[in-house]
């Protein structure tokens, strides 16, 4: 017997029009979309426009946005048409719409989506997302498409921003815009009075996301500026899942609106707070990921974009325990400044010796110089030059143990075999080099092409800073701020004289001090020295100090566990290894305490399970490191690629390795092990394994299996 054909279910429908039925449904989860059809391709209205295809009165599902008409924006209809017409991936797409002239409403019929911003960021929608960039990327796109059409969105909010999952591949796409004066706001008031939306959903209102917007003055927004703040509020909302630019709560987001403070941006500065300026900015106390740091605000104008942009370069790639760390770069809201926001300190090298300083105890003066010293050198290692070394660019941490930290490199420079070239004199006259200060005193001999500079300009004002250091405010060319730069080029040191007179007797650091400082702030460059020799002397003098208080213990170093440490042969390189883990070390000289060292690379052993590791050796070039673990297995690898080269599991443990000190790939790896024999004599047991490296195919093999020799001693039978 055939099957009878059962009756469709009847639909229970709001409005019923020619081609638009909407359900008494609502879409989805949501409260202000009804589930519908909408029929195609019947050539109605605006759809004229469009190219009849061979399917006709094809019902498809959509989405109905409801609105009254009192609410639809005037030149509602000139916007829809348009709308119908445009056909953008990032737009929500609208195929036409119907009025319920009788009740007063008018229905639009939108593509289906899978949910909204808000349902994602706030852990309602699980499903299939653009990755991040696409998401940023695509909202962005789409309301810069809407203004290039002429149309206002006006209500840019978490809701207005929809998913649409079903096209391949998944799209964002802005809905609700250009029709209705209230979008969902009205709605929304309505809805949350009466309970039956959750309180988080009211920072949805068009309020929340528009400059200065009160909720009695809901009308349309014809400046599309507002919507790039909507817009800036909408992408900071989707990187931080639900999170509000403006605030955490509703009453304090509205205040910081109108106020335009973006109190949750990564980067907050506190303008009540200065701490510092100079030529090229203010520094504030502000905050970045809610840590308190220092804030350069530089003006952000044609004149000032090269120099912004070459601190922020080179800066952004130090990294030194003695030099001021930049953490990020950042815009303000109103694009007038660029930020630098650094690290925090406790104050100046000024401060301290004006006795305006109140953080942490500094270290011993020795240790200051020491860091001051190691901190340009660091600069200098990466072939820049920083022209303007003064108390005021010495910063003092704000953590403990306390180290100096050199700042400000705004007029930092290239270097080429520690030379610059130089199309003005930057830096501080009262702390400048002879040689600088010569070529701006001679107006006569003025041409357009200035001399080249070396690195030892800096050696001279660092040489400066260490004596006022130790004086506590004394300049060593003298006391009177006007005749300094006069008794530099006069190369006339009043103070180093009476300085070393006043010495005690028994002072013999503050004897060794003082010449190192006539060393730096030699007249000729070619007679004052550099700073790796002041680095020298300084460790020199901090190694018969008192290691507690010189913090040069080792224990500063990032390693636990038992750790073997070899130094590279030819290199600055420590290679450091347990049986988890290999570590490169680097520096850049042998003087910086190895608590100061930068990890350069890291290996891990996974899935490789060794034992303790026995020893671990350079070949004679260091081109190949070999590791011996106590379960017998040799590793050797390639430097600097840390490729493994030779991997095998002996049948003895290898506590020791040496390497043939004339060919670079020839080493042996051998084992002493004591035990009984029949007679009961003690028999020393050399197992030697020969190892060599053809170098063009990169394979270690075993020249001899093992050799076995027996060295007999004197006994006594038992």
């Amino acid at each position: 017997m055939a099957d009878v054909e059962q009756p469709e279910p009847t639909e229970d429908f709001l409005f019923k029009g020619k081609r638009l039925d909407c359900k008494n449904k609502f879409f989805g989860e949501g409260f202000f979309l009804f589930d519908g059809y909408w029929k195609e391709n019947e050539n109605a209205g605006a759809e004229k426009k469009r190219v009849k295809s061979k399917t006709s009165n094809l019902k498809k599902e959509v989405a109905i946005r409801s609105i009254q008409n009192e609410d639809c924006l005037d030149g509602w209809k000139d916007v829809a048409d348009k709308l119908i017409i445009f056909n953008h991936n990032n737009i929500l797409r609208v195929f036409g719409y119907e009025e319920d002239v009788a009740n007063g409403w008018r229905y639009f019929a939108l593509d289906p989506y899978s949910a909204t911003l808000y349902e994602y960021c706030n852990g309602e929608y699980e499903g299939a997302m653009p990755n991040e960039s696409q998401v940023l990327y695509q909202i962005t796109n789409g309301v810069s498409y809407l203004h290039g059409k002429g149309i206002v969105h006006g209500d840019l909010n978490p809701l207005n921003v929809v998913i649409a999952a079903q096209s391949l591949p998944v799209r964002m796409k802005i809905s609700d815009f250009g029709l209705s004066k209230f979008s969902y706001s009205k709605q929304l008031s309505q809805k949350m009075k009466e309970g039956e939306i959750p309180f988080k959903m009211e920072l949805c209102l068009r309020k929340y996301w528009y400059w200065a917007l009160s909720e009695e003055t809901l009308e349309g927004i014809e400046d599309a500026t507002e919507d790039f703040i909507a817009a800036g509020c909408i992408l900071f909302y989707y990187l931080t899942r639900g999170k509000h630019l403006f605030g955490y709560d509703s009453k304090p987001i509205l205040i910081n609106l109108k106020e335009k403070n973006p109190v949750n941006l990564p980067v907050q500065v506190n303008t009540s707070k200065l701490l510092g300026s100079g030529t090229f900015g203010q520094v504030f106390e502000g905050k970045f990921n809610g840590d308190l740091v220092a804030v350069k605000q530089m003006t952000t104008t044609t004149a000032q974009k090269n120099i912004i942009q070459r601190e922020m370069n080179t800066h952004i790639e130090l990294n030194h325990l003695n030099v001021v760390k930049l953490l990020d770069v950042a815009d303000s809201a109103d694009n007038r400044f660029t930020h630098l926001v650094l690290e925090l300190c406790g104050g100046t090298l000024a401060d301290y010796c004006e006795k305006k300083y109140s953080g942490p105890e500094l270290p011993p003066d020795e240790l200051v110089l020491y860091q001051i010293a190691n901190g340009l050198h660091y600069i200098h290692s990466r072939n820049l030059v920083h022209r303007d070394i003064k108390p005021d660019n010495i910063l003092i941490s704000m953590m403990t143990p306390v180290q100096m930290k050199v700042s400000d490199l705004s007029f930092v420079k290239k270097t080429r075999y520690d030379i610059f070239s130089q199309s003005k004199i930057r830096g501080t006259l009262l702390w400048m080099a002879p040689e600088r200060l010569k070529v701006l005193s001679d107006t006569e001999n003025k041409s357009a092409e200035l001399p080249d500079g070396t690195i030892k300009s800096d050696t001279f004002s660092s040489g400066c800073v260490f004596f006022y250091f130790l004086t506590r405010g004394t300049h060593p060319f003298g006391k009177n701020q006007a005749t300094l730069p006069g008794n530099i080029l006069k190369n006339k040191q009043e103070e180093i004289v009476s300085y070393k007179q006043n010495l005690a007797a028994d002072d013999v650091n503050g004897r060794i001090l003082a010449g190192l400082i006539e060393n730096m702030i030699q007249f000729e460059e070619k007679e004052r020295i550099g700073l790796p020799e002041v680095i020298k002397q300084l460790a020199d003098v901090l190694d018969g100090m008192d290691k507690s208080k010189c913090q040069l213990s080792l224990v500063d170093v990032s390693l636990s566990g038992d750790y073997r440490i070899s130094s590279h042969p030819t290199e600055l390189i420590l290679a450091c290894a347990n049986n988890k883990e290999l570590i490169f070390y680097t520096a850049d000289n042998f003087a910086i305490p190895f608590s100061n060292w930068r990890k350069k690379k890291e290996v891990t052993f996974q899935h490789l399970n060794f034992e303790e590791l026995g020893s671990l050796e350079w070949n004679i070039n260091g081109t190949q490191l070999t590791a011996g673990f106590n379960e017998g297995n040799v590793v050797v690898w390639s430097y600097p690629e840390c490729k493994i080269l030779f991997q095998k599991k002996l049948p003895i443990i290898i506590p020791e390795i040496n390497w043939n000190p004339t060919r670079p790939n020839l080493f042996a790896a051998y084992n002493e092990v004591s035990y009984n024999v029949n007679f009961d004599w003690p028999i020393n047991k050399l197992g030697f394994i020969f190892m060599s490296a053809i170098c063009p195919l990169l394979y270690l093999f075993i020249v001899c299996e093992m050799l076995k020799i027996y060295l007999t001693t004197p006994f006594k039978k038992s």
